[in-house]
């Protein structure tokens, strides 16, 4: 059909008496893209709390320690990326009690937004069990750290309350063979939320989104290093410490935001190679304008952290951080990891609106 127009439309233009019009493939608002980056920075932030946990254990340390300070806000990131990723949806459905009764209306697990929402919802679930552990119960009580403010919270409300879930809590605590199990089950839905770019993949009408293998790999890799880039920010806005733990966290930030450049770079060759029409219009409009800027700035988001987090990964690990390093590499962490989250962000906003499909033949 697409030859047909395009052979159609050469004709027509030929005779100076047409000009082909790309419309933009159906966009919904900005809810949209807000919400397939944000499921995906709360598995990547989960996956960073679990595996802190799993960590700390290895080594052998107790609940003060950098492990358990990550644990906590990797869960907590988890948490507020779901809630606000299932407000964005929320915000742009009509009938909104349709989505709260999910589990009577979305039965078709053929589909990826059925599949989707139970991950999604999964993964919250784990990630308040795995938070709540990990915030009560005797070992909390004697710990320190920013990242316990949901107990002086609830100590605020009622000192009585905090004692009840702290005895709850330890009367629950599974042992740690359960506890692993815990972490790796969640695990596996926080990779689950690869689902978001299945659920552009799969509209083969189009091209800038149809492809089943870059566009999900693609929205994992970077959203999963913006959860883990959200989480160690978070951490060191309060600990200030860049140890051997925080230089791996670092540079699997790094590793990941390269692997995100190359599937960019990947795909945006084979874009500009393709020869179906709508993929060329949506290759110009990238091209052209703020859309180019945009580009560019995502482009930079997974540069910054690709590099400063292989540099204070590097220097850690070789103990070479000298304290100069050492003072400004925090802040540039912090900041890198910024432009990170920005450029996930922007990289879905642009996925949707540069996308064309319908092609207008206007007759002069």
């Amino acid at each position: 059909m697409s030859t047909t127009i395009s052979v159609l439309s050469a004709a027509l233009a030929a005779a100076g008496n047409s000009e082909v019009i790309w419309h933009p493939a159906d966009y919904w608002d900005l809810s949209i893209p807000v919400y397939l980056f944000l499921a995906v920075v709360a598995g990547g932030a989960y996956l960073t709390g679990a595996s802190a946990c799993l960590i700390r254990s290895l080594r052998g340390k107790g609940a003060c320690c950098l492990e358990t300070e990550i644990a906590r806000w990797g869960f907590l990131v988890a948490i507020a990326a779901a809630a606000g990723a299932g407000l964005a949806v929320l915000s742009h459905l009509a009938v909104i009690y349709r989505a709260i009764l999910f589990p009577i209306y979305l039965t078709n697990f053929d589909s990826w937004i059925t599949i989707g929402t139970w991950i999604l919802v999964l993964l919250s679930l784990f990630a308040v069990v795995c938070l709540l552990l990990q915030l009560f119960g005797e070992h909390a009580a004697s710990d320190e750290g920013a990242s316990l403010f949901p107990r002086t919270i609830v100590a605020w409300v009622s000192p009585v309350l905090l004692e009840t879930i702290d005895g709850l809590v330890d009367r629950v605590r599974p042992p740690m063979s359960v506890f692993a199990g815990l972490h790796l089950l969640g695990s596996l839905f926080a990779l689950g939320t690869i689902y978001t770019g299945f659920e552009l993949a799969i509209v083969d009408t189009v091209p800038l989104w149809n492809d089943p293998v870059i566009i999900p790999a693609l929205f994992l890799t970077s959203g999963v290093a913006a959860g883990i880039g959200a989480t160690l920010a978070l951490t060191m806005l309060f600990e200030r410490e860049i140890g051997p733990v925080f230089a791996g966290y670092a540079l699997t930030v790094s590793l990941l935001s390269a692997v995100s450049l190359a599937l960019l770079y990947y795909g945006w060759i084979l874009l500009a190679a393709s020869d179906a029409p709508a993929a060329a219009a949506s290759y110009a409009t990238l091209t052209d304008g703020w859309y180019y800027v945009g580009a560019w700035l995502v482009v930079l988001g997974f540069v910054a952290p690709m590099i400063i987090g292989l540099v204070i990964g590097l220097a850690t690990f070789a103990d070479r951080l000298s304290p100069t390093l050492e003072r400004v590499g925090g802040p540039a962490l912090i900041g890198s990891f910024g432009l990170l989250l920005v450029g996930g962000l922007l990289f879905r906003i642009l996925l949707l609106l540069a996308a064309a499909q319908n092609p207008l033949v206007v007759i002069g």
